[in-house]
């Protein structure tokens, strides 16, 4: 499934002028009609200068077409084409900044560029210093600003999107959601965002499940997402991409096959069921990195983030997004070491799935198919990875897939998070992964 990086990288930093030591895989996911690999190259330049460049290989063709067409010099600059020797297909090779689609993430990487962009937009800043808080290649970066004045944002994505964000923000914040408010828009795709109050619910897990209140202010904060007033659909989730997921994982895993396969028709045979009435909008991509709470009280939300993927959804895609998070960041703890951590997630997922079935019994049997869709997605990006790492915690998070779809009977451990239809005991049970963990 990977391309011959070995041969394909090192021809595409040569016209830079860089040699490539070594490099090592850490992420795949889809783009267009192809992969977006994603690798850290170690590289000499002819001084001798060591550095080490985020790299991504695209297979999508469009994008390599897109390349041909703009004539970028090469990977530090936008992109260089090379043909991958292991398919005879030419792939599209960049670095980070020079993210092609993100064409204003290049000048925020730097400070003084940072705050003349600002002044441009009447906020002034000084002696800024920058943190990358979020990136997706090819879809958006989080640069967090400390100045001596303030912290803030600066958003980059797609030119197309910035408007449309900086709208859904407005549409979100008249509902009285916490949602960061759009200081400035520019055209090239970059939006500066105040900071929200509060501290990231990722650092406050166990205090979280530890203290009643979490989960009612979570299906408060639903409620009021569902009364925005948006038209357009979420963006694509786990379920919506089945096909790329279900293609990816049985590939990375051969040797399950019949057993991914069956989980996916599983999937896709109760999706069928669903009426498409039962839509309303929905965060998109709901999980506690999106979630920041009060730090004297982490029960209470103080700000929701990343709403760039809201839009029209089933009800139960937030809650199986978070509850499948929650399962893969217990996993991360637990191979930390982390016990106590990994627990908490395992118990606020639990409860997370308990209020959402008691509460919704009508359409309860949603919830699990889409738990099941994302932790096969999270495996998948494990597997592909190609390490024995990687491959374990696969494997277990497939474990949890299916123990979701198809409950164990009472009194038999299960995935944590296992959604057990309305009445049936499932006892909340542990995805521990041997030897260090990979983050996702």
């Amino acid at each position: 499934m990977w391309p011959d990086s070995g041969e394909i990288l090192p021809a595409a930093f040569a016209d830079d002028g860089l040699t490539v030591v070594a490099f090592r895989p850490h992420s795949v996911e889809p783009s267009g009609g192809g992969y977006l690999f994603g690798y850290e190259v170690d590289t000499l330049d002819a001084d001798g200068l060591a550095s080490t460049l985020l790299t991504y290989v695209d297979t999508d063709q469009a994008s390599v077409e897109a390349c041909v067409r703009d004539g970028a010099p090469g990977p530090t600059d936008g992109g260089a084409v090379v043909t991958d020797p292991a398919t005879g297909l030419p792939v599209r090779v960049w670095s980070y900044p020079s993210d092609p689609a993100l064409p204003a993430l290049a000048a925020v990487t730097y400070p003084e560029r940072v705050v003349e962009l600002l002044a441009q937009v009447g906020i002034a800043v000084s002696e800024p210093e920058l943190t990358v808080a979020a990136y997706r290649p090819g879809k958006r970066a989080v640069i967090r600003v400390d100045a001596r004045e303030r912290t803030l944002f600066v958003k980059v994505v797609r030119p197309s999107r910035a408007e449309p964000i900086a709208a859904q923000h407005a549409a979100f914040a008249a509902q009285g959601l916490p949602v960061p408010g759009v200081l400035a828009v520019r055209p090239d795709g970059l939006l500066v965002l105040e900071r929200v109050h509060g501290v990231p619910a990722g650092l406050h897990v166990v205090e979280i499940a530890e203290r009643p209140g979490f989960v009612e202010h979570l299906v408060e904060l639903g409620q009021a997402v569902a009364s925005v007033h948006l038209t357009q659909r979420a963006q694509a989730d786990a379920l919506d991409n089945g096909a790329w997921h279900r293609r990816s994982l049985a590939t990375s895993l051969p040797g399950d096959q019949p057993r991914i396969l069956r989980l996916y028709d599983e999937i896709e045979a109760r999706r069928a069921t669903w009426s498409p009435d039962e839509r309303q909008v929905v965060h998109g991509d709901l999980h506690l990195e999106q979630l920041f709470v009060d730090a004297d009280d982490p029960t209470r939300v103080t700000g929701l983030l990343d709403i760039d993927t809201a839009g029209w959804g089933h009800p139960a895609r937030d809650a199986g997004a978070l509850v499948a998070h929650l399962v893969v960041t217990a996993q991360w703890h637990r191979g930390n070491g982390e016990t106590a951590a990994a627990r908490a997630c395992e118990r606020i997922a639990d409860d997370v799935v308990d209020s959402w079935m008691t509460r919704l019994p009508a359409i309860a049997d949603r919830l699990p198919t889409t738990i099941a869709s994302q932790l096969l997605a999270h495996a998948g990006g494990q597997a592909t990875l190609g390490t024995d790492i990687g491959r374990a915690k696969a494997h277990q998070l497939i474990d949890a897939a299916e123990g979701t779809l198809w409950p164990r009977v009472a009194g038999q451990a299960s995935a944590p998070g296992q959604a057990s239809a309305p009445g049936q005991a499932s006892a909340p049970g542990q995805v521990s992964a041997p030897g260090p963990s990979v983050e996702q």
